[in-house]
């Protein structure tokens, strides 16, 4: 029997990275401007990673038979990637003005949101409507770029 081919599983531990470094982010904005710098440039590194993964890997592929059903998770989705990617350009400005970040915790509560809405509805959906074929075509793609 072939082992069932899982995006979600995948996707967490991204997401665990990813709140690993915003906690650490959020701990630097209270030490020097260097440390918090250089944890900045790697959050950012691997969030924005994260979101070109999912933009691009996944969204490529998946076309749900219920188009209605299958993408009514996608606006919410795209107005959240956008918050992130302001807050991002938003943090890098600070950054080259040689500011230290402010709201980096309301910023994490908003992560951890958004990886609950990603792994509650989005990843689920994918599981469901994507065939083993087209996962393991994806989880090569996301190999790739992580």
């Amino acid at each position: 029997m072939a082992e069932e081919v899982d995006i979600l599983n995948l996707m967490i531990k991204d997401h665990c990275k990813i709140e690993e470094l915003i906690n650490k982010l959020d701990e630097t904005t209270k030490e020097d401007f260097d440390s918090m710098k250089k944890a900045f440039q790697k959050f950012e590194w691997e969030l924005e990673k994260h979101i070109f993964t999912e933009e691009k890997a996944i969204f490529t592929n998946y076309s749900p038979p219920d188009v209605s059903e299958g993408y009514k998770m996608l606006p919410e989705l795209t107005n959240q990637h956008n918050y992130i990617v302001n807050k991002l350009n938003n943090w890098r400005k600070d950054i080259k003005n040689k500011k230290m970040l402010t709201d980096v915790y309301s910023f994490k509560e908003f992560i951890v949101n958004h990886r609950k809405f990603e792994e509650e509805k989005v990843y689920p959906k994918l599981n469901e409507f994507l065939s083993e074929e087209e996962k393991r075509h994806i989880i090569a793609k996301i190999n790739e770029i992580v």
